[in-house]
């Protein structure tokens, strides 16, 4: 009987202190993407099990990542997934780092442009597009372009490149770069860098109690290898290993 009360008691703590966590989705297969009501692929899988482990659930929602930023200020969505870090998010995210990938930003340009761009110092001589609230690179977040016009969405970006409106757009494989290319002529310049990868908890979030045990986990599923694990099951390369250093600033 006493065995009984003690795991009845047990069963009904933990259910006292489960709560449900709203976390943004969008729309970028295969690693994560919106069907039939659920957010799937790797990392929202991974962030699933992780807020189980902790005794938690995730409620997934479909949202444009300007606006996940917007809510992510004020503390209206607990967990962000996927995406770069730059200081002026992390003045209201808690940042935790899954791993980082190799990245190339490349440049596509209009059809009336007859001149190749060799370097960013070339570029900065004409008009550049991009997606508003994206994080390309530390390189293109410094560029003094003669004119740098940022737009909503990718259709707008590639409206403008059709229409001369700008000599140049940047995009990467974050940003649908098969539309450009199926399109327009790149330029020679590319950027390529190491791009670390993470998923955040905003600081003014009710899961911002969680950030800790969240970050213990992520790090304890890389060092077992559970997160390229994830990536597997999609048929994807998983992110590479973050040094341990850079683990442990993580969790500072």
């Amino acid at each position: 009987m006493k065995i009984l009360i003690i795991c009845f008691v047990g069963f009904f703590s933990s259910n006292i202190f489960a709560e449900t966590f709203t976390a943004h989705c969008r729309n970028y297969p295969p690693e994560l993407f919106f069907e039939n009501g659920e957010c799937k692929g790797a990392i929202p899988e991974m962030m699933t099990d992780i807020f189980t482990e902790l005794g938690h659930q995730i409620n997934w929602e479909n949202v444009p990542w300007i606006r996940s930023m917007k809510e992510a200020e004020s503390g209206r969505v607990d967990l962000l997934i996927r995406h770069s870090m730059t200081e002026a998010r992390q003045v209201f995210l808690y940042p935790i780092a899954y791993g980082y990938n190799i990245r190339n930003l490349t440049f596509y340009k209009s059809p009336r442009l007859d001149v190749d761009i060799t370097s960013y110092k070339e570029l900065e001589n004409y008009r550049v597009g991009a997606i508003r609230g994206v994080f390309y690179s530390l390189t293109f977040s410094t560029i003094e372009s003669r004119e740098l016009t940022l737009v909503g969405r990718t259709q707008q970006l590639l409206g403008m490149l059709e229409r001369d409106r700008i000599d140049v757009a940047v995009t990467s494989a974050s940003h649908s770069i098969e539309l450009f290319d199926e399109h327009f002529e790149k330029i020679t310049l590319v950027d390529t860098f190491e791009n670390p990868l993470y998923v955040s908890i905003p600081k003014k979030s009710k899961a911002a109690k969680l950030h800790a045990d969240v970050a213990k986990l992520i790090s304890e599923y890389g060092e077992m290898g559970k997160i390229n694990q994830y990536f597997e099951r999609y048929g994807l390369e998983g992110p590479k290993p973050l040094k341990k250093s850079e683990v442990l600033l993580q969790h500072e």
